[in-house]
């Protein structure tokens, strides 16, 4: 799992795990992994990690961000480079970790009807935020599935996703906001 080390003046402030697809970094509270600091913007960058790579943005912060040394406003960014934000250095350890693509989910409706997705990392989130996301987990080798967002529950096999999430088989029907997904496990 990729993480980001904090340091200041040489003395290490957080560890942080990145463990979403898109980490927020910046002032406010809000932020994925919040920096206090006044040089620090309300948001300033983010981080996204995407199959292979890890992208570092700047959000238009007033003190910019600097990757090995050098301003940014888009980069990708690999295992070991040396990210700057006001006084404070972040270290991009590790590149993601990622599983064998065993598992899929291939959509049955829509637009989007026999299009398929790997599920080679240990999480991966499908949906729309504000109408419905669903997050796929592997762990210990299962497949899970839980709901993060939507007014309309996601559903497998007609049940909806209760808190905790529930594991998933071969075959088994997900809906999402009206789309059906089946999940193959091979």
């Amino acid at each position: 799992m990729a993480k980001i080390i904090i340091s200041s003046e040489d003395k290490v402030i957080q560890e942080v795990e990145l463990v979403k697809e898109r980490v927020t970094i910046g002032r406010k509270p809000y932020n994925d992994i919040v920096i206090d600091h006044k040089a620090v913007s309300g948001q300033h960058a983010t981080i996204t990690l995407m199959l292979e790579d890890a992208i570092l943005e700047d959000l238009g912060s007033t003190n910019g961000t600097f990757v090995n040394g050098l301003k940014v406003h888009r980069q990708k960014i690999v295992a070991g480079d040396k990210l700057t934000i006001a006084i404070f250095e972040l270290q991009y350890v590790a590149s993601p970790a990622r599983i064998a693509a065993t598992g899929k989910i291939e959509v049955m409706n829509g637009a989007h009807t026999g299009k398929r997705l790997a599920l080679n990392k240990p999480l991966t989130t499908i949906g729309k935020p504000g109408s419905a996301v669903v997050a796929i987990t592997y762990a210990g080798g299962a497949y899970s599935a839980a709901m993060i967002d939507g007014e309309i529950g996601p559903s497998v096999n007609g049940a909806v996703l209760k808190e905790g999430g529930r594991r998933l088989v071969h075959g088994d029907v997900l809906d999402l906001a009206g789309t059906r997904m089946t999940f193959l496990a091979k």
